[in-house]
């Protein structure tokens, strides 16, 4: 069990490493099997994606299902190696790295990974990684037991391999402090409860035109150009139904680029909603949205230059 010293389970419900002694609850159920003469392990990965899309793997040769979830992890799919997990006392940050090697035919959102990765799928999402302990193999029932959770902070994607690398939450305590700095720039994110504005309010029905691909998507949209610049689309029918992706650029003819490649092209006739972008500059809350009472900004402070 790594460095872990398994009859701490038996005993105590205590997960102990060489150094140091983490308290770690573990069920009557799991405290028998660690006990027991033999029993069967595997790691669970749970990748959370930012448009909600979840992707279970497990590291077993047959799938795993969790009994207090009915959560199916695949035995199909990339090939994972890990380090190891270690828990420490304080708040420094735990960190995980995991190398995926995957084929062609390894999909995540419908995507090879390998292609998901270079485009940007894992920015943002979560990882959670559980270990089943199974007295029978695939006997799950005593639960599965949390090792690491935490966010994705950075992959190095080749053509067949990925090194992911991924902090525990702890690492939310990094973020500069004050938060809100004097700054040109709007310091609020649009639609959010200093913003003020109704998302919904500002939404516009579109639908797809042919001749989409994975990266531009032909709309009929009539706003003006740059209007959804920086702004999102939900697809409300088809393939990307109830799917959101960032838009990066809208450029004339109401077509709209992605940040991130469409898992499949849109096909003509899909429905969506678009939702505006902002950049963050006074001018584009006072035309745009007509929220300049609420603008989060200070674009009157000189430059360090002039500053006397």
């Amino acid at each position: 069990m790594d460095e872990w010293i398994a009859d701490r389970f038996a005993s105590g419900m205590t997960i102990e490493k060489k150094e140091n002694c983490i308290m770690k609850p573990a069920s009557p159920a799991l405290r028998a099997i660690l006990a027991g003469p033999q029993f069967f392990m595997a790691d669970c990965y749970s990748f959370t994606l930012v448009d909600g899309t979840v992707a279970r793997y497990t590291t077993a040769d047959q799938d795993i299902v969790d009994a207090a979830t009915s959560h199916v992890f695949s035995s199909k799919g990339p090939f994972f190696e890990r380090s190891k997990v270690k828990f420490q006392v304080g708040v420094q940050v735990d960190e995980l790295d995991i190398t995926l090697t995957a084929g062609p035919n390894d999909m995540i959102d419908g995507v090879p990974w390998m292609s998901a990765l270079r485009g940007g799928a894992l920015d943002g999402a979560e990882i959670q990684l559980d270990r089943a302990f199974m007295a029978n193999f695939g006997d799950t029932s005593a639960g599965l037991l949390t090792i690491f959770a935490g966010r994705i902070a950075e992959v190095d994607a080749g053509r067949t391999q990925a090194t992911i690398k991924a902090n525990t939450h702890l690492e939310l305590l990094t973020l500069q402090m004050p938060w809100r700095l004097f700054q040109p720039g709007c310091a609020f994110t649009l639609y959010d409860g200093r913003c003020t504005l109704s998302k919904a309010s500002f939404g516009v029905a579109a639908m797809i035109n042919a001749g989409s691909t994975d990266f531009v998507a032909n709309t009929n949209l009539a706003q003006t150009v740059g209007w959804a610049s920086l702004g999102t689309m939900t697809f409300t029918s088809g393939a990307l139904a109830n799917k959101s992706f960032t838009i990066r650029e809208h450029d004339v003819g109401g077509v709209l680029k992605p940040v991130v490649p469409f898992p499949v092209p849109p096909a003509a006739g899909d429905s969506c909603i678009v939702y505006p972008g902002c950049d963050k500059q006074q001018s584009t809350c006072q035309t745009k949205f007509n929220n300049l009472a609420h603008f989060g900004g200070f674009p009157y402070v000189p430059v360090p230059e002039t500053a006397v």
